[in-house]
């Protein structure tokens, strides 16, 4: 036979006829129910900024859509791994304008120095 522990779910199974498992279970329910209603109120308060954030949201992914290339026939996971990748791509083609850019300027120094 298998043992099962005592829990809020199961109490119910285990003891029915305790009158004090039929008091704490109703006490739980109280709480519970409280902490539903307080959750549904605050729902619903924090509904209309929940809006504006998923307006946001929704404007700030468009965004990124018309910016990354291609980005408009794409959903919203591959939307971030091509951003990644089209970031690390620009990192990459930064570094390299620096390199030519250090390259060129130090022939320009030995151009100086030779006259010409």
């Amino acid at each position: 036979m298998e043992k099962t522990l005592a829990t809020p779910d199961n109490a119910r199974s285990l003891s029915p006829s305790s009158s004090a498992a039929v008091k704490s279970r109703t006490g739980g329910f109280e709480r519970r129910t409280k902490r539903r209603l307080s959750q549904t109120k605050a729902s619903v308060c924090v509904s209309g900024q929940e809006e504006d954030d998923e307006e946001e949201v929704k404007e700030k992914i468009e965004a990124l859509q018309r910016i990354i290339p291609g980005g408009t026939a794409l959903g919203v996971d591959a939307l971030f791994e091509e951003t990644a990748g089209y970031i690390m791509s620009l990192q990459c083609q930064i570094k390299t304008i620096k390199v030519l850019t250090s390259f060129l300027q130090s022939l320009d120094k030995q151009d100086m120095k030779f006259g010409g």
